[in-house]
């Protein structure tokens, strides 16, 4: 891990941080990101979205597997368990 010490720079209303090109390139971060703060800390990472794509997967996995669309009947009785009190 890398640590590199920087100054916050006014920018109108708010206050940035200026990023090297290196080490937005160390970070492999984009355009995006999700942004996690906590006293004393904030925390940056990739905003990738893990779902993205998946409804073309599961299209094109219908097309070469069509049984693959049938619902599964062995979970029906799950409903049933999970409100019978045990848990």
């Amino acid at each position: 891990m890398t640590t590199i010490t920087t100054k916050l720079v006014r920018d109108g209303n708010s206050v940035a941080v200026r990023l090297p090109k290196t080490v937005l390139a160390m970070s492999g971060l984009s355009e995006e990101v999700q942004m996690e703060v906590k006293q004393g800390q904030i925390t940056l990472r990739s905003a990738h979205k893990p779902r993205s794509g998946w409804k073309e997967q599961m299209a094109q996995t219908i097309r070469t597997n069509p049984k693959a669309a049938q619902l599964d009947t062995e979970l029906n009785d799950w409903d049933v368990t999970s409100s019978d009190g045990l848990i």
